[in-house]
């Protein structure tokens, strides 16, 4: 060989090829199964099924697609409040107060406060907003 290396070097050590596998792009016609993902656990589910899947469920974190940032300055009691209805609302749901997140709860709080919106505005009217009319 005289491609500028020493003897024996460009020459591959496994010189049997194997037979080429034709491969396609194109999905098989006749394949009716949804496609597969795997999690990290090495569970599989299928793309259809998942879809069908309540966000809760199928999301990798709490975070994932909130990008909204909010900070609530709150008193004491109102931040012990939250306490309390993140613990009675997970055992009315049955499950641990761990397992219920704190961003789903808030979530929760704010379309429960936007089916009420009526009662809400009677809170803080009651609670010193009546004197701004």
């Amino acid at each position: 060989m005289t491609n500028g290396m020493k003897d024996g070097a460009g020459e591959d050590p496994f010189a049997e090829d194997p037979e080429p596998v034709e491969q396609t792009t194109e999905p098989d016609e006749t394949d009716d199964e949804p496609a597969t993902e795997f999690d990290n656990s090495g569970k599989s589910e299928s793309i259809q099924e998942t879809e069908e899947l309540p966000y809760v469920l199928t999301r990798k974190t709490v975070k994932e697609d909130r990008n909204n940032e909010h900070v609530a300055l709150l008193w004491d009691e109102y931040s012990e409040l939250e306490d309390d209805i993140h613990e009675r609302v997970a055992d009315e749901m049955g499950i641990s107060s761990k397992d219920l997140s704190v961003f789903d709860l808030r979530e929760a709080v704010w379309e429960l406060a936007d089916e009420h919106s009526d009662e809400l505005a009677d809170i803080l009217l009651g609670s010193g907003y009546e004197h701004r009319k």
